[in-house]
């Protein structure tokens, strides 16, 4: 059967021809799998605009070249395996098969092979009664998502890995600073074991990432930052208003300390600089629009093109006037190039009725206000406002009727909700969960490495479960780097299986934060 590889060349990928590959690029490492592969036309196609575009592309160059079936990936993968590919196009062949990936892989190590007359299935797909999913923009998941609409209808082969590697979250691509360096800290890993980084067994390369610390662990990609002591103080499962008590002899709820816009403005070109893309959370601890420099927080974060930013509320302080000032600070930003929308919002709500919303939030106001909060925030950023609920025994009945009215399309999220788990914060608070949600076997933990935790003061905590306490450094006296670099010691003990009591005793370990 003759075959094509189609490259798919992302603008968007900012480290694709960095030479940090014993002086080559992700490109040029693609182009010798290529080559290796001994296939007799490969092309790269370049900026369309959306999956309906690539799709004529591909089916355009496919058939010029009367290719049965094509070979696609993206051309900033440094690993796409040769002999994994190889593998995948026997199954390919040999069954007859519409659409042949590799599943339980770390993205970026096969590529996948679509029939061409499948090809142009999905291009009428993307026209007609998928319309919308054609209209998007190219991603990495653009085929099988276009696929997973009909997904009964097609012939699918896969190859399975040994382990599930997607657990681990590897995205072996050059796309963004955290992902680049992955890579090139595990191609040194590689090189170091001697193992082969073209032709080496796949799940051998995926072990040899699973038990490395450089590359698990890059720059954050989460930033938890408090910028207002206040709030309200009265939810029955955040442990701060005591611990802020105990600290400052003061009720939260009285606080005035809050993060100025220019200590705030310093910080974020810090995280600019060191992370280039990364979500900022300005809800670690304290009601954010308690700030009085909130909105050019906001619009500061906005001007970076790689940082997004995301709240959490209580809704309290949300009126008309805020909600216009908001949409103000976002009408000023220019291109976006983060995987996440500018702005996200949860708007706690933790009931699905008023008696257990004011039981669980001990607010002043109501479930029926927070619902006019969710509809006047999606006013300003539709689709990307998020009514939450955290799940415990004590509200739990009520987790059904909360799921059932939010999942609808027409309601005032659009469909869009968030269900949390409970947290003790490691025996802090009394044991509330309705369920054990953790896995089997531990995994290290993805707080420790993705987020950094940010007090007013410029204070970083080791981990948002020790509150206030365990300060390892300030963002305002230091580099983001020296602090960053200081839990890596405790990534590397958590790795070989040490687990110290604070982490033993929690099980946060398993959740992830963007």
């Amino acid at each position: 059967m003759k075959s094509i590889i189609i490259f798919y060349d992302d603008e968007k990928s900012l480290y694709k021809n960095e030479k940090g590959f014993d002086g080559k690029s992700s490109i040029e490492l693609s182009a010798e799998w290529a080559k290796k592969l001994g296939v007799d036309k490969t092309v790269t196609l370049s900026k369309k605009n959306s999956v309906l575009e690539l799709l004529e592309a591909m089916c355009k160059q496919a058939k010029d070249f009367s290719a049965d079936y094509v070979i696609f990936a993206y051309n900033d993968f440094p690993f796409l395996n040769y002999e994994l590919t190889n593998r995948l196009i026997d199954f390919h062949t040999k069954y007859h098969s519409e659409y042949t990936f590799a599943d339980g892989y770390s993205k970026g190590l096969a590529p996948e092979l679509i029939h061409t007359g499948t090809l142009n299935i999905l291009l009428e797909l993307a026209k007609t009664t998928q319309k919308e999913e054609g209209q998007k923009k190219v991603s990495r998941e653009a085929i099988y998502n276009l696929i997973k609409t009909d997904i009964n209808s097609f012939e699918i082969e896969t190859i399975l890995a040994d382990d599930d590697y997607r657990l681990l979250r590897f995205n072996f691509d050059c796309e963004n600073k955290a992902d680049y360096l992955s890579c090139v800290n595990l191609y040194k890993e590689l090189c170091q074991k001697k193992i082969n980084v073209l032709e080496g067994n796949a799940d051998e390369i995926n072990k040899a990432a699973q038990n490395c610390a450089a590359v698990l662990k890059t720059v954050p990609c989460y930033y938890n930052i408090q910028i207002a002591d206040r709030c309200a103080g009265k939810c029955v499962y955040c442990p701060y208003p005591k611990h802020y008590k105990e600290k400052n002899n003061a009720e939260v709820f009285k606080a005035e300390n809050f993060m100025s816009y220019e200590k705030a403005s310093e910080l974020i070109k810090k995280i600019a600089d060191f992370s280039q893309e990364a979500v900022i959370c300005l809800s670690l601890w304290g009601e954010a629009f308690n700030n009085p420099d909130v909105f050019k927080i906001i619009e500061n974060i906005l001007s970076y093109k790689g940082l997004s930013v995301f709240i959490e509320t209580d809704g309290m302080l949300i009126t008309d006037d805020v909600c216009s000032k908001l949409k103000a600070s976002i009408q000023k930003v220019g291109e976006h190039v983060g995987k996440w929308a500018p702005v996200m919002l949860a708007v706690s709500m933790d009931a699905f009725s008023d008696a257990m919303y004011k039981k669980i939030r001990g607010a002043e106001g109501s479930l029926q206000d927070a619902l006019k909060v969710v509809e006047k925030l999606n006013a300003v950023v539709p689709g990307n406002v998020y009514p939450q609920f955290v799940r415990m025994n004590e509200n739990e009945e009520e987790l059904e009727g909360f799921f059932r009215y939010w999942k609808e399309k027409s309601n005032a999220s659009g469909g869009e909700f968030i269900i949390q788990k409970y947290d003790d914060f490691a025996g802090l608070l009394p044991s509330q969960k309705p369920a054990d949600l953790s896995p089997i076997e531990r995994n290290v933990c993805w707080h420790l490495r993705r987020d950094m935790n940010i007090l007013t003061n410029g204070d970083v905590i080791l981990c948002k479960e020790y509150v206030l306490d365990n300060v390892i450094g300030n963002v305002f006296t230091q580099s983001l780097n020296e602090i960053w670099e200081k839990t890596d010691s405790l990534l590397k003990e958590q790795i070989e299986g040490k687990i110290n009591k604070k982490c033993g005793d929690c099980d946060e370990y398993y959740t992830f934060n963007f």
